[in-house]
């Protein structure tokens, strides 16, 4: 006799997990309320990524090619083709800066102004003349820290005076200048900074063997530099 208890016992349970059937027969996909969530949030990034890119390509098919600057270059300097490079930038057309095909046009130009580094070269910042005027000289000066006065710039006019030397009491000299290079530090320990003054020829010895020069800040007056290169225009 067979023991139907033994058979009852190895009989297969019902697959609770089994999927019911659709309408047609079939068994169909019914995600879960947390399966659900998940591929909603995939299409919403997918989405967001989407509409970022074409916003990207959108703003680049605005930029046009202009002129920046790679290096520091110091006001006076002759600019050279491996201190600049084109960028492809999205600027308003009020924006003065040079077009990337022009970039072998400031080649062999000079800087008016000091160009910092990743700056977009404008029209006005350089000059086709040298910096330092017919007839000049360009000194360097080395000054305590806080004796510069306030507003002090390149290619301001300035005085320089230099304190009477010796025991005899007699009038200091005073030099006419304009500064051509702004105030940078020296690495000395005794705080110093030194500052590039264009002057004229015959009085670049008298400041540069002077010990104690100070610097007095006048109003503008017109540029040589400028100046001759309106007249070349």
């Amino acid at each position: 006799m067979t023991d139907t208890r033994a058979t009852t016992a190895r009989r297969p349970s019902p697959n609770l997990d089994t999927a019911p059937t659709s309408a047609d027969g079939g068994r169909g996909f019914h995600p879960t309320a947390r399966r659900r969530n998940r591929i909603a949030l995939g299409v919403l990034l997918a989405a967001v990524a989407i509409g970022g890119n074409l916003l990207v390509y959108s703003t680049l098919d605005d930029a046009e090619p202009v002129v920046q600057v790679v290096v520091d270059v110091p006001a006076g300097a002759l600019i050279t083709a491996d201190m600049l490079r084109t960028v492809d930038v999205d600027a308003d057309p009020s924006v003065n800066v040079v077009g990337g095909d022009q970039l072998d046009s400031l080649v062999g130009t000079y800087a008016k102004v000091r160009l910092v580094s990743g700056s977009l070269v404008t029209a006005e910042s350089v000059q086709a003349e040298p910096l330092v005027a017919e007839g000049s000289a360009v000194v360097a000066i080395q000054l305590a820290e806080g004796s510069l006065p306030v507003g002090l710039r390149e290619r301001v006019p300035v005085v320089l005076v230099i304190p009477a030397a010796g025991s005899e009491p007699s009038a200091p000299v005073s030099i006419d200048g304009r500064i051509v290079g702004l105030p940078s530090t020296t690495g000395s320990a005794l705080g110093l900074q030194s500052v590039s003054v264009e002057v004229a020829r015959a009085d670049a010895a008298s400041v540069a063997a002077a010990d104690d020069v100070r610097v007095v800040l006048i109003e503008p007056t017109p540029d040589p530099a400028v100046e001759a290169e309106e007249g070349d225009s």
